[in-house]
């Protein structure tokens, strides 16, 4: 029998192995960066690496699905005090936060189970984080990736 190549391989239960540490991370274009490590269109699930400077605020935002998110290292302060390394936090739908603040380098596990609206100050929103959005990201950055491989072999 054949075998065939790993990405026409069909698995019916959409069963997945990435290995973090060979893949880049994604300029979110808010100051953190993504490791995507499953995107679900069927549920608009996604989870992600997000790694975070000291420093970093994350906007005002109310998650408009549940979410929950492991802290690897660092740590980061939000509306429901403060969770370091080991902490595993919980966000139910409709949870709103004010600014959401990193004091140390942090990487965090982020499983995001609805849409993310993050607020304009106005009373409404001014960006939705939703599957598309960062699926969106993951094809901007495989269309980048070419290019600085290319840069790369020119040196």
């Amino acid at each position: 029998m054949a075998k065939t190549k790993p990405e026409m391989y069909f698995d019916p239960i959409d069963a997945m192995l990435v290995r973090t540490g060979e893949q880049e991370w994604i300029d979110t274009g808010t100051g953190n960066q993504f490791i995507v490590l499953r995107i679900s269109k069927e549920t608009g699930a996604w989870s992600a690496l997000v790694k975070a400077p000291a420093g970093q605020v994350n906007a005002p935002h109310t998650h408009l699905g549940p979410a929950d998110f492991y802290v690897i290292s660092g740590g980061f302060d939000y509306r429901g005090g403060s969770a370091r390394a080991g902490d595993w936090v919980y966000e139910p739908a409709g949870a709103v936060h004010e600014a959401t603040s990193h004091p140390m380098d942090t990487i965090y596990l982020a499983n995001v189970y609805g849409p993310v609206a993050f607020h304009d100050g106005k009373g409404g929103y001014s960006y939705i984080l939703d599957w598309r959005a960062v699926q969106a990201m993951v094809d901007a950055a495989k269309k980048k990736k070419p290019a600085v491989a290319k840069k790369k072999r020119a040196a």
